[in-house]
């Protein structure tokens, strides 16, 4: 069974809630000591949960890292290989959306979130004789780290499985998003704009900054137009800020035209709208 949060996002009952990247760092780093050896990590994409998992874990692009990480679609076959080659050692299962929505995937992933040390692991097939050295089953004790964007008690197995994780539900708060956007990019005029709305966005993604320096350095003078679109739930409000700073409309008369060109809505409607925003980003200092 699964509760809802503040944002109406399903999750697992028992789930410990984190709003913050240093808390949620306390857990990973207990993770990577071997101090908690299974753990399911949920939350909304676009926030640094793999990211956080990656530097607990000192996951790079070297592939010298003793760490099994799975991210995307994998074939079980091959999630039973990996497992082999890895064994006692992390094993990060990223993406596992897909992952639990496959059964002969939740067969090899409920003996290996075993609470047991050693997990036995098994393979009944001829597919095993193709791969030299691959037993048909083999013991390990790799500590596991789940990661989903949601989790659906979609049978009885994985039920099962989530019955036995230390559950946490990473749901931080734009401002702290944000806040730890800082410690990595880049642009600064991109970074203070994205903050200026911050009151105005419900769900913020760190892709987002990504997308604006990207349109930005490709030279789109409307990049803060088409950003205010993939940050503003409320579409009519996206709108009546990007009217704001286009400065082929350098007032209200020519930008009322405009909207109810765009969107077919009314001057009150216009007005309405601009009334709830808070001055363009030059004017304020933005939060950090």
């Amino acid at each position: 069974m699964s509760a809802k949060t503040d944002n109406s996002m399903p999750m697992p009952d028992d789930a410990i809630v984190v709003t913050n990247y240093h808390d949620l760092d306390r857990y990973l780093g207990k993770f990577a000591e071997g101090s908690l050896d299974l753990v399911l990590l949920l939350g909304k994409s676009g926030i640094g949960k793999t990211e956080a998992v990656k530097q607990a874990l000192g996951i790079d692009d070297s592939g010298r890292n003793k760490t099994l990480y799975v991210e995307g679609h994998v074939q079980p076959f091959g999630l039973y290989q990996g497992l082999w080659r890895y064994r006692d050692g992390p094993v990060v299962l990223d993406d596992l959306d897909r992952l639990y929505a496959n059964p002969d995937c939740v067969r090899i992933l409920k003996p290996l979130c075993n609470t047991r040390r050693a997990k036995r692991i098994s393979w009944l097939s001829n597919a095993v004789t193709a791969v030299p050295d691959l037993p048909t089953e083999f013991l390990t004790t790799s500590s596991v780290m789940l990661i989903a964007n949601e989790w659906r008690s979609l049978n009885s197995n994985v039920r099962a499985l989530e019955d036995r994780t230390i559950t946490l539900w990473f749901n931080p708060a734009v401002e702290e998003i944000h806040r730890k956007t800082a410690e990595w990019f880049d642009e600064p005029e991109v970074y203070q704009f994205i903050g200026s709305y911050l009151p105005h966005v419900s769900q913020l993604s760190m892709r987002y900054y990504e997308k604006a320096k990207r349109l930005r350095n490709a030279g789109f003078l409307d990049w803060k137009k088409s950003l205010l679109q993939m940050m503003l739930s409320d579409r009519t409000m996206a709108v009546v800020a990007g009217l704001q700073l286009d400065p082929l409309l350098p007032n209200d008369s020519q930008r009322i035209k405009q909207f109810t060109t765009e969107t077919g809505l009314s001057r009150a409607t216009y007005f309405r709208v601009k009334a709830k925003l808070l001055p363009p980003a030059a004017d304020r200092k933005s939060v950090v």
